[in-house]
């Protein structure tokens, strides 16, 4: 299996239709998304890749459930080549000058754990600059935001990722495997995963490695079974 394949799948096409649509609000419009699904949908994965393409003009920020206020402020002034100083309100005035200066898609991600004043904290950042963020998260989140009422009227985007579909599967293996792979076993993977992308690509890397331990160049249905 060839390491580092990023796949445009259907869910990464719809992440990135968000983010750039972010990027491209108008004035007076909220800038804020969020993008949610179950775990193991390649969330976070298409995140990473998307800030690290420089002509994005994105950074990502992964939040932890112990997050505190100044932890976050650190993490974002960090990313954004800021050097944090200062107490709590010069944090904040630096974050709010760095992003009218130049504004960047701050993507947060595991929204699910963020304390609600950070969360809060976070909008009122996007009513100062209007700069977009672009929020991610799993199960539940979106009903959490909900709660939320200001924070949430912010969202101009809700998107749910859908499980992997059997195109987007043929695609990867396509660009990553270094063996072919018959279709009866491709439906095989994609049901046994329920559709998420990482277990599919750990059941897709065992059944390489099984076929070349056997010298076969494809995965077949016996490959599968005795693999199984």
């Amino acid at each position: 299996m060839k390491r580092n394949v990023f796949i445009s799948t259907g869910n990464v096409k719809e992440f990135i239709h968000v983010a750039e649509s972010l990027h491209s609000v108008e004035a007076g419009v909220p800038g804020m998304g969020l993008v949610h699904g179950v775990k193991g949908l390649g969330k976070t994965t298409v995140a990473i890749h998307y800030a690290g393409q420089k002509e994005n003009r994105a950074v990502y920020a992964r939040a932890k459930s112990d997050w505190t206020y100044t932890w976050m402020m650190d993490e974002l002034l960090i990313e954004l080549r800021v050097t944090p100083r200062g107490g709590g309100k010069a944090k904040h005035d630096a974050l709010v000058e760095a992003l009218l200066e130049k504004p960047r898609l701050i993507i947060i991600d595991e929204t699910n754990i963020i304390k609600t004043a950070l969360l809060e904290t976070l909008r009122t950042v996007h009513d100062l600059t209007h700069n977009p963020f672009l929020f991610i998260g799993h199960e539940g989140v979106r009903d959490r935001l909900m709660r939320l009422g200001p924070f949430y009227d912010r969202l101009l985007y809700s998107t749910e990722l859908k499980p992997l579909s059997l195109v987007d599967l043929t695609v990867y293996c396509q660009e990553a495997l270094d063996v072919g792979i018959d279709d009866d076993v491709l439906e095989k993977v994609l049901t046994r995963a329920g559709g998420n992308f990482r277990k599919s690509v750990t059941h897709l890397k065992n059944l390489e490695d099984h076929a070349k331990v056997r010298g076969s160049g494809k995965i077949d249905l016996k490959i599968f079974k005795e693999a199984a």
